[in-house]
């Protein structure tokens, strides 16, 4: 496993370079789209799009690297969860998902920002990618003492009970999502900095339909 981890950072860190040469290239292309004869449009925007997910991929693979080789350091800030919550969602596109914030949950936490955007900007494109876009999200207090709980749900196919562990792992995917856009490690980051943070990452049916992915992390000084 050991060898397979540090091939896995090589080869990424190798391909780092050509990938961002590539996609430059791609990019000043895709910009003249529209000077480019149809048939030669779609070939060109499958091109851009594949590329676009293979610069995702590395640099997954190379903050996957990271992890395994011990960096694991907490850059712990206060914060109120639901105004960073907000911002990333915004970020991503998804200011209009409406926020639940649960009773006596407490907005005031001690967290890795960094590692916590991380967490939820895989899930938002998780939601996206495999779950026709993310319906909710919802902040309450976590089951285990000190944490909080965050869950962002779907409306998609959601993910048969065989399925939810090994959807955590690196480049699992569900039978619902094996042709769907996406690297396949994006659920992986998520329980690995879930982990990280001393805790866990799990789904479970939405009600009415889709699933619910949660988090429950620990947000007190330990």
């Amino acid at each position: 496993i050991e060898r397979e981890a540090r091939f896995a950072s090589d080869v990424s860190h190798e391909l780092r370079s050509p990938i961002t040469a590539l996609t430059a290239a791609v990019e000043v292309l895709h910009h003249r789209r529209l000077e480019l004869p149809e048939r030669t449009q779609q070939a060109l925007d499958v091109v851009v799009s594949q590329v676009r997910r293979f610069d995702d991929m590395v640099i997954d693979l190379l903050e996957l690297s990271r992890l395994d080789a011990g960096a694991t350091e907490l850059n712990l800030e206060q914060t109120d969860i639901v105004d960073l919550t907000q911002r990333i969602a915004a970020r991503m596109g998804f200011a209009d998902v409406p926020i639940e914030v649960g009773e006596r949950t407490v907005r005031q936490v001690t967290i890795d920002k960094v590692r916590y955007e991380r967490i939820l900007t895989n899930l938002l494109e998780n939601g996206k990618n495999h779950g026709g876009g993310p319906t909710r999200i919802a902040i309450g207090r976590g089951h285990l003492r000190g944490s909080v709980s965050v869950a962002v749900e779907d409306a998609g196919p959601g993910v048969a009970h065989s399925e939810r562990r090994r959807i955590f792992e690196r480049f699992a995917r569900g039978s619902a999502a094996r042709h769907r856009v996406g690297t396949g490690l994006g659920l992986a980051l998520v329980a690995e900095h879930a982990s990280a943070l001393g805790g866990e990452a799990w789904v479970e049916d939405r009600p009415g339909g889709g699933a619910r992915f949660i988090i429950d992390i620990k947000v007190e000084p330990r």
